[in-house]
């Protein structure tokens, strides 16, 4: 999974004490319902701008997708969704919250686990998101990446965008969300600038912020001990 990262730090996941979140510790996470994380209700950030970045009747990978609603939501828009998670917690909270029939079967090459709806366009790949590639997943005409990004230690971050260019079509759209704040807090989450993302993504993508704008008072702000924070949405699509 993605939260990969060194040293010792204070994060908002917990009773964690280490950026190192490795496989058991995310999936403790998950069982003890440390999912702060997760939002209930879909993104504004997607709703606004979802026009953007894909056509009618895509595939769109939602990369770290957790149990997110947002991929019903682009079902609901008439879109192929994947996922990829590692938490099977996660996966099956998202089917049963949703009320959604499933298959569960081993891909026949790679380590994942595919839990595919039965009546919805809907497939999730459990495993590890580094392992991925376009021979397991297909490729996509659209990303949703909310946060994903800002998971993962800055050191992985050019290993993420190798990931992302090999799953994205040529004239594929990817619809990135990002935070950013002063602060000693040293994640995960990360803050994420636009540097980090010309740095990283920039080498495969051409990068449009098409919106800006701060929070306030959020539980996350409060344990990062940022008093606000700024929310990047960025429109990436092909070099």
């Amino acid at each position: 999974m993605a939260c990969y990262a060194e040293g010792k730090v204070t994060n908002i996941y917990g009773n964690q004490k280490s950026a190192v979140m490795g496989e058991e510790e995310w999936t403790s996470r998950w069982e003890k319902r440390q999912i702060g994380f997760h939002r209930p209700t879909v993104d504004m950030d997607l709703v606004e701008h979802k026009e953007k970045f894909r056509k009618p009747n895509c595939r769109v990978f939602i990369p770290l997708c957790g149990k997110t609603v947002d991929i019903d939501f682009l079902v609901d828009e008439g879109h192929d969704v994947v996922g990829i998670e590692f938490s099977e917690t996660a996966i099956k909270n998202f089917f049963y919250e949703h009320s959604i029939k499933y298959k569960r079967s081993q891909h026949p090459t790679a380590p994942y686990e595919i839990f595919k709806g039965t009546d919805k366009k809907i497939a999730i790949y459990k495993g590890d998101f580094f392992g991925i590639n376009s021979a397991i997943l297909g490729k996509f005409d659209a990303v949703w990446d909310r946060a994903s990004f800002g998971s993962v230690h800055p050191s992985l971050q050019m290993k993420y965008a190798d990931v992302m260019n090999d799953l994205v079509k040529s004239d594929g759209k990817y619809l990135l969300s990002t935070f950013n704040w002063k602060s000693s807090f040293s994640g995960p989450p990360f803050s994420i600038s636009q540097d980090d993302i010309d740095t990283a993504l920039g080498r495969y993508f051409n990068s449009v912020l098409l919106e800006t704008y701060e929070v306030r008072g959020t539980a996350l702000l409060k344990r990062t001990g940022a008093k606000s924070q700024l929310i990047h949405v960025n429109l990436l699509t092909r070099k």
